[in-house]
């Protein structure tokens, strides 16, 4: 009888056998257990997206998603039920420009040690998440292990969006290192790295070779976007704020290895010639830009790039940053006045704009920075709507950016079902007052920073950190 088979024949019986054992196994695992849930009920939802309230709602989070909106949603008896009270429920926070692991003005983190700022960094970021912030897009230093850590649940902080070490030419944003120190891309070999290099601050990179090596170096890491100098600054030593870095051939090569990876480049950049240059070569986001004409907003427009400046680069306040250094001053307050109209511009050729901190500095200015930002922003910009919609669905859009780089699966920045659950209960209407989100009018001569009483829920990725209802 078993001469009768042939090898096809016996493949097909071992085939059957299999899939029996596999139906009868599977038959009899346990079934899973169901993902927790909790229903918030009694709020009024700004959705992210649109100024209209949608009033006496109820959202069902099943795990870390958002299941339900709606009047009538109910809810397992199982779940963990919040009575809203009729308050504010809104998307979790998202600052699309920080450095966490800046814990001190820039000279003085110059004198750290790995230690100092891997902790720092952590203070750093549970201040976040509690001022609301759930998502932060960190775009300048090591905090890839912070990210890890906050993910395993070992740390409490936002997610984290790294980029890793800034990539920058030899005088660019990014070189802190002293005025006799050879250009690093001269000698690969023997190469003199400055202490921000040293803990993971900046890559210095000249030449296509070294770009793209540097670029690869921060994904093989886990960025989930590439952050690369692209104009002077304010904090730097050896780079005015009118200047233009990085080639044509430079800029393309960053790109082309981050769109490898399935993401994409950010960029620190303010001038319209920088601006017109990144853009060409495919860079998608623009960080601070305050220095751009008209025309170039629209350039940006256009083409869809987003911008997110620090409005305080605007602010009166600017001229009190310690990290500012006061040669700078006459220099940028001619641009301030040369650009006033950044913003009506912005808003004029309707610009994806993103909330944008730059958080950085000791914990307690670095925190009232941000609350000042919030609320110097809706000075700025003439709207809390339009501020909130840059923190949240913005933002969030931003984030998406990051494609199969982007550690978190689900849409940031909505309320709306399938999102990721992370949800503010308020106390009164952001909308009409920003301080109920910690918006203040003083930076450096504001007090030390107190709980943000009004914040009486946050959740993140369906946890709650802080219920006080």
């Amino acid at each position: 009888m078993l001469k009768e088979f042939d090898g096809i024949k016996w493949a097909t019986l071992f085939v059957a056998i299999a899939c029996a054992a596999g139906v009868s196994a599977q038959e009899k695992q346990p079934e899973a257990e169901p993902l927790p849930q909790v229903l918030i009920t009694n709020v009024d939802i700004f959705d992210g997206n649109n100024e209209e309230l949608i009033k006496g709602q109820r959202v069902l989070i099943e795990g870390n998603l958002i299941k339900a909106v709606g009047k009538k949603v109910d809810a397992r008896e199982d779940a963990v039920v919040l009575d809203g009270g009729n308050r504010f429920l809104m998307p979790g926070l998202i600052d699309g420009h920080v450095h966490l692991a800046m814990i001190d003005h820039i000279q003085a983190v110059k004198l750290k040690t790995h230690g100092d700022v891997h902790i720092g960094a952590t203070i750093h970021a549970k201040r976040a998440l509690l001022d609301g912030f759930t998502t932060v897009r960190d775009v300048g230093g090591p905090v890839m292990a912070l990210r890890r850590a906050v993910d395993a649940g070992t740390v409490i902080g936002p997610r984290i969006f790294p980029s890793g070490a800034f990539v920058s030419q030899t005088s660019g944003h990014g070189d802190f290192g002293d005025a006799s120190r050879p250009c690093p891309s001269l000698d690969i070999g023997a190469r003199d790295i400055d202490q921000l290099e040293r803990l993971g601050f900046a890559i210095i990179a000249d030449g296509v070779p070294a770009v793209q090596a540097a670029v690869r170096q921060n994904l093989r890491q886990g960025a989930t976007q590439i952050k690369v100098m692209g104009g002077g600054g304010g904090s730097s030593p050896w780079d005015p704020i009118d200047t233009t870095q990085y080639s044509v051939a430079e800029w393309e090569a960053a790109v082309e290895a981050a769109a490898d990876w399935g993401t994409y480049v950010t960029s620190h950049i303010f001038t319209d010639r920088a601006v017109k240059r990144a853009v060409a070569a495919g860079v998608k986001a623009l960080d601070h830009a305050f220095f751009i004409s008209e025309d170039v907003a629209r350039m940006c427009a256009e083409k869809g790039v987003f911008v997110g400046p620090q409005m305080w680069g605007l602010s009166p306040e600017l001229f009190s940053n310690p990290s500012v250094p006061e040669s700078k001053h006459a220099g940028i307050k001619a641009m301030h006045d040369k650009y006033k109209d950044f913003a009506p511009n912005l808003l004029k050729h309707k610009v994806k704009v993103f909330f944008a901190s730059d958080l950085l500095g000791p914990f307690d200015e670095g925190q009232n920075s941000r609350r000042y930002e919030l609320w110097w922003r809706t000075q700025a910009f003439g709207s809390n709507f339009e501020v909130l919609k840059q923190a949240t669905s913005v933002a969030g859009e931003l984030l998406a950016l990051s494609g199969p780089r982007n550690p978190y699966q689900g849409r940031l920045g909505v309320i709306e079902e399938g999102a990721l659950a992370d949800l503010l209960v308020v106390d009164g209407n952001p909308l009409e007052d920003i301080s109920v989100l910690g918006g203040q009018k003083e930076w450096f001569s504001a007090p030390s920073p107190e709980p943000i009483d009004t914040l009486r829920v946050i959740m993140k990725d369906g946890k709650i950190y802080k219920n006080t209802l």
